[in-house]
């Protein structure tokens, strides 16, 4: 029922690639500072939740988009008892 599920998997999961990518490269770089502290550490922790949460609401987003409404109609005309 949803349309271009391969699509959207192929893009998002390259958005996540990339946020845990330069997650791990900025923790990489600060622990050879004196900055590699628990609040920067939390600090970088919460800028890869944020992105991550963007791109799961995106994932709903797009697949909201792409879902074949007039199946889910004809699903619901089957399982709705008739009246009166």
């Amino acid at each position: 029922m949803i349309k271009n599920k391969e699509a959207i998997l192929q893009e998002k999961t390259e958005k996540f690639y990339e946020s845990v990518k330069i997650y791990l490269e900025d923790m990489d770089t600060l622990s050879d500072t004196s900055d590699f502290t628990i609040d920067n550490i939390e600090t970088k922790w919460g800028d890869l939740e944020n992105t991550t949460k963007q791109v799961l609401r995106e994932i709903n987003e797009d697949m909201i988009r792409q879902i074949n409404e007039k199946a889910i109609i004809e699903i619901k005309k089957k399982s709705t008892p008739k009246k009166g």
